[in-house]
């Protein structure tokens, strides 16, 4: 490898570690991971859990981040968690998806308690619905009548009503588990023009175009800030060299 080719390795490797502070929201990371086996070393593995969860008991449909969930589990070796994640996983299936859910109780089948293995092994072929009767798992936010240990989950109101005073990270949040990507850029964007001094619009908000590879729309905000005379947090210019870098 050439020197210039190290240097600007190197370089690309430390602007992202500069823009993935520990403050940051996991919705920012992971709502564009498409790898069945995420890595949680910046985020902590509860931060991750916790987003795919409330993904889980959002969009159900979401198999993905239902086998991302399972997968954490695994790697943590947390027996409650594993079965209730697959739990979520068979259930959203059903009678469907059978050699995806037998894969994946094989491979937790070691971490299972035998009265949990069995019960989920014995409705392969008929799948489970969220009022079945099933060993009780404190960690499954689908199943019907089951109360879990930790509250994850965020009601979101049906009727569309909400406080006319949210927070616009948490609002950008939720986009973000619908895999709305360009809604919550654009709330976030508003949100930094309207109180450019809280750091962590601006971090979520680059974060958001470094995840997403969107350099347009990262130049075109660096202008309107610029125009505004704004002050802009030197992450803006780590993140502008970094596209730089994807472009020699």
């Amino acid at each position: 490898m050439k020197k210039n080719d190290i240097t600007t390795s190197a370089r690309k490797q430390q602007t992202e570690e500069e823009l993935s502070p520990e403050l940051l929201e996991p919705a920012f990371y992971l709502s564009e991971c498409r790898s069945l086996q995420i890595d949680t070393r910046k985020l902590g593995d509860n931060k991750a859990v916790g987003y795919l969860t409330r993904s889980v008991a959002r969009r159900p449909e979401n198999l993905l981040a239902q086998i991302q969930r399972v997968n954490i589990h695994l790697t943590q070796r947390d027996t409650e968690g594993v079965y209730g994640s697959l739990l979520d996983l068979f259930i959203t299936l059903n009678s469907k998806g059978r050699s995806i859910r037998r894969r994946m109780l094989l491979r937790a089948k070691p971490l299972l308690t035998e009265e949990q293995f069995q019960a989920l092994a014995e409705r392969l072929d008929t799948g489970i619905s969220a009022t079945d009767p099933m060993p009780l798992s404190t960690q499954s936010v689908l199943s019907k009548g089951l109360t879990g240990t930790r509250q994850l989950i965020e009601r979101i109101n049906d009727n569309g009503s909400e406080t006319t005073n949210r927070d616009p990270l948490e609002e950008a949040i939720e986009y973000l588990e619908y895999s709305q990507i360009e809604k919550a850029r654009e709330i976030l964007e508003n949100a930094v023009l309207d109180n450019p001094s809280r750091m962590e619009l601006h971090n979520n908000l680059l974060t958001i175009y470094r995840v997403s590879d969107d350099q347009g729309s990262f130049a075109v905000m660096l202008d309107r800030l610029n125009a505004l005379k704004i002050p802009v947090p030197d992450d803006w210019k780590r993140l502008a060299e970094h596209f730089a870098t994807r472009s020699e």
